[in-house]
């Protein structure tokens, strides 16, 4: 049988957009014959260190240091080149430092596909070391995905290998689909005390931009209230943010949230805000996730990211500049007290969804781009793969 070998940081249960690709490819490639493998960190102590997750064996290490959120393990690099060498297909989910670094050892047998999350952005001396492994990594590689075409054109990494890259948007389960309207959480109720919400989610770090939606929040009226969820390192940062700002009554910080307490938050919130501000974000998995609830979208037009293509301004959401407090109220603002607009963006999220972001399609493609590679056999660059299967 053939076998795949995804390197990556993480896999659920431990929680993440990439997480959640890195799962929805490697489920997809048991269904269509594939022996897969997902090599990753053990974040959450989970302790089972072997497992099989839907048809996929999940090999968790752990951790030993934590460097600028990066996860460092002697045995996560040494089995990453174990089995590496051993597998067909080897696809790494960059960045990751010890990822790159493994690719350089896997010996001519296995084909490598680099999937391309995101650029390294202001990480100081370990951007600086990662950058000529990941040199090494593009020019070893047989192919790379980008996950959508501003950000392959934007990075100057891919544009190194363009001839390389191929253009595959990332792809999510349906989460609303058939799902019952879950009664709300009673530690959100209470907060919410019947108003109107906005929901953000993702990691308290400086380039998810809460900072600016703490801001925003200055500006919306006293019957709109702001639910985040999530955790991080810039958690006491914010609480204190907004509490010197008298925000409390106006924003909750949740925390890491159940898969049924974020299902519910899905269902009773009139739209949904990411105000990232860097390239690091770039797509936003979390925007599939919130369209599948046909919820309406505020984001931000972060220049080379795919974030503002993945929000259709005016069709499935409003897209507004970084850093603007004022702008990113006046968006919300202007969706939660507009019925018309509000059910048009709605309608247009859920529909956007659909036509672009469903995890078959994605998986199709890669599932094409496997075959590609497996039927090659000198060197020489593949034909782009086709935006649509």
């Amino acid at each position: 049988m053939i076998k795949i070998i995804h390197f990556g940081k993480y896999y659920p249960p431990d929680r993440g957009g990439i997480e959640s690709v890195t799962q929805s490819i490697s489920e997809g490639a048991v269904v269509s014959g594939y022996e897969v493998t997902a090599i990753c960190f053990d974040k959450s102590n989970i302790g089972e260190l072997h497992s099989k997750i839907n048809g996929v064996f999940v090999e968790r290490h752990i951790i030993s240091k934590m460097v600028n959120n990066q996860p460092l393990g002697w045995s996560y690099f040494i089995r990453c080149i174990l089995k590496g060498r051993k597998a067909n297909i080897v696809h790494l989910h960059a960045p990751n430092l010890l990822a790159s670094l493994a690719s350089c050892f896997l010996g001519k047998k296995p084909k490598l596909i680099v999937h391309w999350h995101s650029d390294i952005i202001n990480k100081g001396w370990m951007g600086r070391l990662v950058v000529p492994l990941e040199l090494l990594m593009l020019s070893r590689a047989d192919a790379v995905i980008a996950t959508s075409e501003r950000y392959a054109d934007a990075s100057i990494y891919l544009n190194k290998c363009y001839d390389k890259v191929h253009v595959v948007p990332l792809g999510v389960q349906d989460l609303a689909s058939g799902k019952v309207k879950k009664v709300i959480p009673d530690r959100f109720k209470n907060f919410l005390k019947d108003r109107k919400f906005v929901l953000s989610l993702g990691r308290l770090s400086a380039y998810k931009g809460f900072s600016v939606l703490l801001d925003a929040a200055k500006y919306l009226p006293d019957n709109i209230a702001i639910i985040i969820a999530g955790d991080g390192e810039l958690r006491k940062d914010l609480l204190k943010q907004c509490h010197d700002n008298n925000l409390s009554d106006k924003i909750l910080f949740a925390g890491r949230v159940t898969d049924e307490e974020l299902e519910a938050l899905y269902q009773h919130a009139e739209l949904f805000c990411l105000p990232s501000n860097e390239r690091s974000e770039a797509f936003g998995v979390v925007l599939m996730e919130a369209m599948t609830f046909s919820l309406p979208i505020v984001a931000t037009n972060i220049i080379g990211s795919g974030v503002p293509w993945v929000n259709a301004d005016q069709e499935s959401g409003i897209n507004v500049p970084i850093n603007d407090p004022v702008a990113l109220a006046n968006a919300m603002q202007e969706i939660l007290e507009n019925m018309g607009l509000r059910l048009s963006l709605a309608s247009g999220s859920r529909s956007r969804y659909e036509q672009n972001f469903r995890d078959e399609k994605s998986n199709k493609k890669i599932m094409n781009l496997y075959e590609s590679l497996l039927k090659r056999k000198t060197s020489g660059n593949l034909p782009e793969l086709p935006l649509s299967p």
